[in-house]
């Protein structure tokens, strides 16, 4: 029997249903990993939009240091942003 690695089998999600919560794992671009993310954007400058109030300040989730976003406020700056 032979000890092989598995590839993990996570694959970024593609679409989300209305009212869904993202981390900004999922709303910015990850190009080591080769994640597109929501917004073609790096993490750095998701945190520097919502620092200065351009995108939503988000929310935890109870009893984590989680927070997330709702998708379509995310979506409403992908529309909204050149």
């Amino acid at each position: 029997m032979k000890n092989e690695k598995s590839e993990p089998s996570c694959r970024p999600i593609t679409s989300y249903p209305p009212g869904a919560l993202v981390r900004s794992s999922d709303i910015c671009r990850d190009p080591r990993r080769g994640y597109a993310g929501i917004l073609p954007i790096d993490r750095s400058t998701w945190h520097r939009w919502v620092k200065s109030g351009k995108a939503p300040a988000g929310r935890f989730l109870a009893g984590t240091s989680t927070r997330v976003w709702e998708i379509e406020a995310v979506r409403s700056l992908g529309t909204s942003t050149p």
